[in-house]
């Protein structure tokens, strides 16, 4: 079979994968947020960590090759906002991930507060799934909110929303990450009672508590989660079977 050469070297250094450039783009700059706002997840954020993240990404989206052309990204992303939440959701995933399991490499970045100067209540990230509950397929573009004590609880830094969403790229799964609580000294365990309230269009509201013990502690803590429960919502015309 005879190979096809009528394109040259140069033509197809002209075909780009517009999401590399786009991907690490965001990486870049939702790292240098967290940066800034001394992020305490955040142990490192060094070039090695940045590309980690970008392949971390990448393998979880579709390319899309075009020929090279000035403002041309700008051009195919600029009015798919999904798209670009999407994106920034696994780009917080990933650096998280990342984090949480980092290569020998790594020297740990020290933080500019005093955040664990003090014995702290350092509480787990909550991450929980909504599925359709007739479907059992994630749900996208769901709200949801964490409450303690009838108001929103506050996040970390400014990397986690409350109220957030659920998004495609996430595959239905939220989360969350409580501030630091500061206190009077280590060793102090206290029971913290949270509401999630889950809603989306078109389908009945959801409820659900728990309970979360913590000790307090002056010691760095590595990144931990708890898992909630899975939550199913159904049309606002059917019934729930999980109220009966």
């Amino acid at each position: 079979m005879e190979i096809d050469d009528t394109l040259s070297m140069e033509d197809f250094l002209r075909i780009q994968n517009i999401m590399e450039s786009y991907v690490s783009k965001r990486v870049n700059a939702l790292y240098d947020d967290l940066v800034a706002e001394n992020a305490s997840f955040l142990s490192c954020d060094c070039e090695n960590c940045r590309l980690d993240t970008i392949c971390y990404v990448l393998n979880r989206t579709h390319s899309k090759y075009v020929v090279s052309g000035r403002g041309i990204t700008h051009a195919m992303l600029a009015d798919d906002s999904q798209l670009r939440a999407d994106i920034d959701a696994l780009v917080m995933d990933g650096i998280r991930i990342v984090n949480s399991a980092k290569r020998p490499y790594h020297v740990e970045r020290v933080a500019d507060d005093d955040k664990l100067a003090n014995p702290s209540f350092v509480f787990p990230v909550f991450i929980g799934t909504v599925f359709d509950g007739r479907t059992f397929e994630p749900l996208m573009d769901v709200d949801v909110e964490l409450k303690s004590d009838g108001e929103l609880v506050v996040m970390e830094d400014c990397s986690w929303a409350n109220p957030t969403k659920t998004y495609k790229a996430t595959k239905g799964t939220y989360s969350f990450k409580p501030a630091v609580i500061k206190v009077e000294s280590d060793d102090l365990t206290k029971n913290f009672s949270y509401s999630v309230t889950i809603s989306a269009k078109g389908y009945q509201p959801l409820h659900f508590s728990f309970v979360v013990p913590v000790t307090s502690t002056s010691k760095q803590q590595q990144f931990f989660s708890i898992k909630l429960q899975d939550a199913y919502l159904f049309p606002e015309d059917e019934m729930n079977p999980m109220e009966d």
